[in-house]
């Protein structure tokens, strides 16, 4: 190769291949918060408005995106409100998970187990998922099981972990136990909302009664004699 032919390739080569270091990319971030942007606010269009009255259309106009863009991260409207779900799923895992059971006596450890559940259960976002869940749930089965798998059942698997461990208590059947002791902590107050508007304990501290009531019910049958 000649001396000139050298030069003449070595200017048409672009920057990188002439010896300079490449710029390192570091993933995509822009995409990243752009896909949570959108998520948000199609959260807030699903949970509002319900599934049907929800378009891609309203969903990239809140986002200030064009609806290309929001095809570009969803595939589809279904594929959307999937999203939606798995994510608020792992959100209702995750704040369970993340409490510490291990050595609070019962009567402490179910009321506080009672309390959190009661303050995520009747939040309004709670609610409204539930609403949306329930009515999608016909056409879109694995959505409700997805909600259900990461929501009740997850929350009484982690409380019957804890019932297993008490020495104190007699209960043949630790999972059975857990979701009885939450059903009747929730049941009449999310009925309550869903149905009326309004929770069957009408204050927060008809609400501290009724979970008194409810631990005080459930060790009454659960203790060794």
């Amino acid at each position: 190769m000649t001396a000139r032919t050298k030069r003449t390739n070595s200017a048409t080569l672009p920057p990188r291949e002439k010896g300079r270091p490449a710029q390192r990319r570091r993933g995509r971030p822009a995409d990243a918060r752009k896909h949570a942007d959108i998520l948000a606010v199609a959260m807030d269009v699903f949970l509002k408005g319900g599934y049907h009255a929800a378009s891609m259309d309203a969903i990239a106009a809140r986002a200030k995106v064009s609806k290309i863009t929001v095809y570009a991260h969803f595939s589809s409207k279904q594929a959307l409100f999937s999203a939606i779900c798995a994510e608020l799923a792992g959100r209702l895992t995750g704040t369970f998970q993340r409490m510490t059971l291990s050595g609070l006596a019962p009567e402490k450890a179910l009321r506080q187990m009672a309390r959190a559940y009661l303050d995520l259960a009747l939040a309004p976002r709670s609610l409204a998922l539930h609403r949306l869940v329930v009515a999608e749930a016909a056409r879109q089965p694995q959505l409700g099981r997805l909600i259900h798998r990461h929501g009740p059942v997850a929350i009484a698997a982690t409380l019957a972990v804890y019932l297993k461990a008490q020495p104190s208590l007699r209960i043949a059947n630790p999972e059975l136990a857990a979701q009885q002791f939450l059903g009747m902590v929730l049941a009449q107050n999310q009925l309550g909302l869903l149905l009326a508007g309004k929770p069957a304990a009408k204050s927060k501290a008809a609400l501290n009664a009724a979970i008194d009531h409810a631990v005080e019910l459930f060790l009454n049958g659960c203790r060794k004699i």
